[in-house]
C-alpha cells in the first residue's frame, strides 16, 4: 500500500501525493512563505499528523486584535497628553 502524504496550509491543500521527500519540501517551503504566515501548516501521512507549524506570532488574528487595542490605547493617551 502506498502512503498518501498531504500538506495543508489553512483550508488549502498544497501537496497531495505519495512522495515523502516532495511533501517534506513543500511543507518546509510553506513555513517560510509569507503568504502562509497566518495559516496553520500541517504535514499528514494519511490521517496521521507528522508535523505542524502554527501561525506566526504577529500574523494570528488574536495578535492583530491585540495590536489594534494597544494602538487605540496609545492614541487615547496621546490625546489626553495634548489636553494637559
Amino acid at each position: 500500500m502506498v502512503a498518501n502524504y498531504t500538506v495543508n496550509a489553512g483550508d488549502q491543500t498544497l501537496y497531495s501525493g505519495s512522495d515523502p521527500q516532495e511533501a517534506r519540501r513543500v511543507f518546509l517551503e510553506a513555513a517560510n512563505d509569507p503568504a502562509y504566515f497566518e495559516c496553520r501548516i500541517q504535514l499528514l501521512k494519511g490521517d496521521q499528523l507528522l508535523g505542524e507549524f502554527l501561525e506566526r506570532i504577529g500574523y494570528r488574528q488574536q495578535d492583530k486584535e491585540l495590536l489594534q487595542s494597544i494602538e487605540k490605547e496609545g492614541e487615547k493617551h496621546e490625546a489626553d497628553d495634548l489636553k494637559q
